[in-house]
């Protein structure tokens, strides 16, 4: 038959000291509020650099001034996952930013792709359970390209409107 062992009088953890901790509470307070700034530098980081990956703004809208002067990618994601995106000129890929699930954005493509006719647009979930790749698009300066991600992959669409 078993039986628990003999259990001394456990306090409980709000009345036990520093010192009963071998003072690592006295320490701990100190390290995670280090911990805790390190951890919030380190995001602000991450996020001023990712930050120029999507030229649209928080609406999703582009300056008219700067959607004359290239191609403004409308992305409208109807797929519940996360998905990167990626242009593909040439067999050169290169990624332009994400969109998250059944979510939308604008990005302001880079200008110096353009004017085009082998312009390829690719949405990668974030698991690589496949892909969406459209085109070739043929594309100029002051035209807008509207991507539709659907749930099923190769069912995706592109159109470009001049």
């Amino acid at each position: 038959m078993f039986t628990a062992p003999f259990l001394p009088f456990h306090k409980q953890p709000s009345a036990l000291s520093g010192l009963e901790l071998g003072g690592y509470r006295g320490v701990g307070g100190r390290m995670s509020r280090y911990r805790g700034l390190f951890i919030m530098a380190v995001a602000a980081m991450l996020g001023a650099s990712c930050a120029g990956y999507n030229q649209g703004s928080a609406a999703g809208e582009i300056d008219p001034a700067l959607a004359a002067q290239t191609v403004v990618l409308r992305v409208n994601n109807v797929n519940s996952s996360p998905m990167e995106l990626r242009t593909i000129i040439n067999g050169h890929s290169d990624f332009i930013g994400s969109v998250s699930g059944n979510d939308s954005t604008a990005i302001a493509l880079d200008p110096k792709l353009f004017p085009t006719g082998f312009l390829y647009l690719a949405a990668i979930p974030a698991d690589a359970s496949g892909r969406a790749i459209v085109g070739p698009l043929a594309a100029s300066k002051g035209n807008q390209i509207k991507f539709t991600i659907q749930p099923a992959l190769d069912m995706s669409n592109a159109i470009v409107v001049h």
